[in-house]
This record gives C-alpha cells, sequence and structure tokens, in this order.
C-alpha cells in the first residue's frame, strides 16, 4: 500500500542549487503534551507506540518531538488531514471487508502494547482513495495508561493479558472502550502476517525508544517496566492470543495453530 500523503501549509525559499531543486516546506502536524490529569503519560505513550507501529509497517504518520517556546516538549505527528475537516468515526465493518490486513495488523498491534482506547474515531480510513487508505494515530492511553504514577504497576498487571477486551473504566487493569476491532475481525487469514512482524522487532529497538522516551515523564523503573514487558509480550504474543480467543468474538474457525 502506498504511503500516505502529509498537509504543507507553505513553500519556502530554494535551499541552495542543485538538480533536486531543494526546497524548504512547513509541514502541518498534531501536537501534544502530558496533562497530568488526563494523559500523565501522553508523550512518551504516543512516542514509543508511533515508533513501534511504523517499524511494522502500518501506516503511523511520522513521529516526534518538538519544543515549545517556553523550551517544554511536546509530542507531534505530521497531518495526514489534507481537507482539514472533521474525520468521521470509521464504518468498522466496512474496515475489515475492504482492508483486512490492515484491520488484523491494527488489531494485533494494539495487543501487543495493550492499548485500551482503540475505538472508531481515533483511526481513520479513506473508502474513496485508490487504493483505500488507512491512517492510524492516538495511543496516548496505551502502555503506561492514563493514571498517574500508576505506569509500572499497568504494565506489570496486563503483562499476559489480552489488554483491550475489558469494559471496566479502571486504569490500571484496562479502561475506557473494548476494541473496536476486536469483534468485527472475521478470521486469522493475516494473523500469521503480523504476529511475524511483531516477534521480529528487534530487543535494541524496543530498549532505544523506550529509553528515549524517559526524559518526557518516565522514571528509570518504568523504562526498564516497559522493556520487559513489550519484549514479554512480543515473544509471548502467540499465547496470550490462544488464551483468549473467546474474545474474538466474529471468528468461528480458527486456521492458525497458536
Amino acid at each position: 500500500m502506498p504511503g500516505a500523503m502529509y498537509r504543507i501549509e507553505s513553500v519556502g525559499r530554494q535551499l541552495g542549487i542543485g538538480v533536486a531543486q531543494s526546497r524548504y516546506v512547513y509541514l502541518s502536524a498534531v501536537a501534544k503534551e502530558n496533562s497530568a490529569s488526563a494523559a500523565p503519560y501522553c508523550i512518551p505513550n504516543e512516542l514509543i507506540c508511533g515508533e513501534l507501529g511504523r517499524i511494522l509497517r502500518l501506516p503511523v504518520p511520522p513521529v516526534g518531538i518538538v519544543s515549545q517556546a517556553s523550551g517544554e516538549p511536546l509530542f507531534a505527528s505530521l497531518d495526514f488531514n489534507l481537507t482539514g475537516n472533521s474525520l468521521p468515526p470509521v464504518n468498522v465493518a466496512n474496515c475489515v471487508r475492504v482492508l483486512p490486513s490492515l484491520s488484523t495488523g491494527l488489531l494485533l498491534f494494539d495487543i501487543w502494547v495493550a492499548n485500551c482506547d482503540r475505538h472508531a474515531g481515533n483511526f481513520s480510513v479513506d473508502f474513496y482513495g485508490t487504493p483505500p487508505q488507512m491512517n492510524i494515530f492516538d495511543h496516548s492511553h496505551a502502555l503506561f495508561g492514563y493514571a498517574e504514577g500508576q505506569g509500572e504497576i499497568r504494565l506489570t498487571t496486563l503483562r499476559n493479558r489480552l489488554g483491550i477486551s475489558w469494559t471496566t473504566n479502571n486504569p490500571v487493569y484496562s479502561g475506557q472502550h473494548r476494541h473496536c476491532l476486536l469483534d468485527a475481525v472475521n478470521d486469522d487469514d493475516h494473523f500469521d502476517f503480523w504476529l511475524n512482524r511483531i516477534r521480529a522487532t528487534p530487543d535494541f529497538y524496543i530498549e532505544d525508544i523506550c529509553r528515549d522516551a524517559e526524559p518526557y515523564g518516565l522514571t528509570t523503573q518504568e523504562v526498564s517496566a516497559a522493556i520487559d514487558f513489550l519484549k514479554a509480550r512480543r515473544d509471548d504474543i502467540n499465547q496470550i492470543i490462544s488464551n483468549n480467543q473467546a474474545e474474538f468474538s466474529a471468528i468461528q474457525t480458527w486456521r492458525l495453530r497458536l
């Protein structure tokens, strides 16, 4: 699938000379910050999940850290919304029908990072594109969750659990939403493809991106807990799914040996 296009706000002067005619462009991005009351782990959650999603080749926009005028950091991701209009909620049944592999990839990725907050409003699908285009965003409540000081205990608690299936509002155990694709993906035809990618993620990559996130709101203990969590779930994801097959309510026959 071709990569997404991102919005340019303005075009600046040409940079030097050369056959490529390089020039400055000023891009539109969406930025977030940590919020003690609502998303104390916003920046590290977004940074780690964004990098992990991109190494799997899921359609996650390029991400990075930008500085406010005050010097305080913001998480930023490039703006894929070329029109600037509000994005409609995704019709998940149509998403699974039109983009079955990416739908499976998003579901399994969110299991890996224990993203309890995937609903029809925080990913998008352009069904009229050629080909249809999915964009994935908003991981502020994954991994460490959204309760201040509870990141490490959440990782410990969810280590061997599905992490996306509970409807409780308890911020440690899960919280907010049952994953919108959990009852929509109706076969396991694409599981092998995405599970192989998850299991192939190198140790060094997990270690580096977790350590890179430490300055943006994590303790050293939380960094270590995230590294252990992501490695363990990477290695055990087949078993985690096998233990929770009943949660995939639309899959009537399992082909995959888990």
